[in-house]
């Protein structure tokens, strides 16, 4: 196919990928000595001029400098999209540091050569704590084709010994779930489902601590609005409330602000569906919130905040708080 004079199109549209952006750019001579140092083809100026008009023809975005030469400038991506793709991969804990480094090279590729050469985030690769499975993407695919298909999965589930060692969960059982929804939440995944409807109706499990994972041909996934307890369900609006994705009971609960700038966490963790009101000189935040994650969050933020309601979760955070007061009193 390279010997072929009509290939002349792919090998420009190749060198203009690989070698101009914004601040690169080559006149035909010096793209006909690329093709013929880099494949070893002898082009023409005509028949690169004749590539050239063509790509323009079919929408590539290819403009004249003003000092001459061409460059290839719209891409899959430009820079800065490149930039927060990158960043969101090597800030995600749900895939090993080798992955993260490949996905990068994938992205960074519809760049030119003198973008990636400026531009790299291979060394935060290892400064995450990070998954050590393998098959994430594997888990990922292998759920989406199940919900597609209305079929259960089943895996055994990782978690780690007295040596901090990973190893199966209760002797290799094999948990057998109906799956709803793929979520990602602070850099890992999980995934939503019914387990077993005795405890809770939906419960969340690590993607990456999943294995040997399997779709189970013979069982079909529970419906959702058949689970106790679940009625219209919105999963924008359950991920609201359960901003820790503990799937317990949801409470309405009152908090002081006793610092005003400290607004924009509430606006940051449970965003417009917090009513943010003044009372007295005073201001305070109504929200719903899993009662397990509001307790954490309070103790996150407790130096802006204070919990008013509910009485019982004040109760569990008085306890909590006394406790630990004992605990390093010894």
């Amino acid at each position: 196919m390279l010997q072929n004079k009509k290939s002349s199109i792919l090998l420009v549209l190749k060198v203009l990928h690989e070698f101009t952006d914004e601040e690169h750019y080559l006149t035909q001579m010096e793209i006909a000595s690329i093709i013929s140092r880099q494949y070893g083809i002898e082009l023409e100026r005509k028949s690169i001029g004749s590539s050239l008009n063509l790509l323009e023809e079919l929408d590539y975005d290819i403009v004249r400098g003003s000092k001459g030469g061409f460059a290839l400038l719209s891409r899959t991506f430009d820079l800065a999209e490149v930039r927060f793709i990158n960043d969101a991969i090597f800030s995600s804990k749900a895939i090993t540091g080798k992955q993260a480094i490949n996905l990068s090279q994938k992205v960074n590729s519809c760049l030119s050569k003198y973008q990636r050469k400026n531009y790299s985030y291979i060394y935060k690769s290892d400064e995450l704590i990070r998954t050590t499975n393998h098959d994430i993407f594997y888990n990922i695919e292998l759920i989406e084709d199940a919900i597609k298909a209305n079929k259960r999965i089943s895996f055994k589930y990782l978690t780690y010994d007295k040596n901090g060692n990973p190893c199966v969960r209760r002797n290799g059982y094999r948990y057998i779930v109906s799956p709803y929804f793929l979520i990602n939440n602070f850099g890992r995944y999980y995934l939503l489902c019914n387990y077993r409807e005795k405890y809770r109706p939906l419960q969340t499990f690590r993607i990456d601590y999943m294995i040997e994972t399997k779709i189970e041909e013979e069982w079909t996934i529970k419906p959702l609005n058949t689970l106790n307890g679940i009625e219209n369900f919105d999963i924008s609006k359950y991920l609201n409330e359960h901003i820790y994705l503990f799937a317990n009971e949801v409470v309405d609960a009152l908090i002081l602000i006793e610092k005003s700038w400290a607004i924009q966490y509430i606006n940051d963790w449970f965003g417009k569906k917090a009513k943010i009101f003044e009372k007295d000189g005073k201001l305070y935040a109504k929200v719903k919130c899993d009662e397990t994650a509001l307790f954490y969050w309070i103790n996150q933020y407790g130096d802006e905040f204070k919990l008013l309601e509910p009485k019982s979760l004040i109760d569990k955070f008085i306890n909590h708080l006394t406790s630990q007061i004992e605990k390093y009193k010894k």
